[in-house]
């Protein structure tokens, strides 16, 4: 999953994230390791990252990098926001200097990516593309997906 950010810097606020976890979301995230490659003249982060939702029973450990984004992501965004009817999040895409890529570490756990996705999107302050390009979304769309999976999931 690709996730927009309204940040020009490459570097993943890894603080802010825990913040956003512990303030709104009814998960916790641990970082379990972060490295700075380089690539050429650019930097960027990755880092390692294991989500549990103890209440709802589920955990998962994950992958993020961060890169500039591609004019390929900004054509991704604009299929999505058809296919999905997502008015405008194409348009915030656009205004997005960086892409987030995240991607599961081991076994995949739906309910935990979504989570990490809304929990990164509130920090990104831009959209949510998934792998299957089927549409955009934020927060609220993350955490209604997790809602979504759990209930047809028991």
């Amino acid at each position: 999953m690709r996730i927009f950010a309204q940040t020009e810097s490459l570097r993943l606020d890894l603080v802010a994230f825990l913040r956003a976890t512990r303030s709104y979301f009814d998960a916790s995230l641990e970082v379990r390791s972060q490295r700075t490659p380089v690539l050429g003249d650019h930097e960027r982060d990755e880092a390692e990252l294991f989500l549990q939702s103890e209440r709802h029973g589920y955990a998962g450990v994950f992958r993020l990098r961060s890169r500039h984004t591609a004019d390929s992501d900004r054509a991704d965004a604009v299929l999505a926001e058809e296919q999905g009817r997502a008015a405008g999040m194409a348009g915030l895409a656009a205004r997005c200097p960086t892409i987030w890529e995240l991607e599961p570490v081991g076994a995949d756990s739906v309910p935990a990516r979504l989570n990490l996705c809304a929990i990164l999107a509130s920090v990104a302050l831009g959209p949510v593309l998934p792998d299957d390009h089927s549409s955009l979304f934020g927060v609220r769309g993350s955490m209604e997906r997790v809602e979504r999976w759990l209930r047809e999931n028991p």
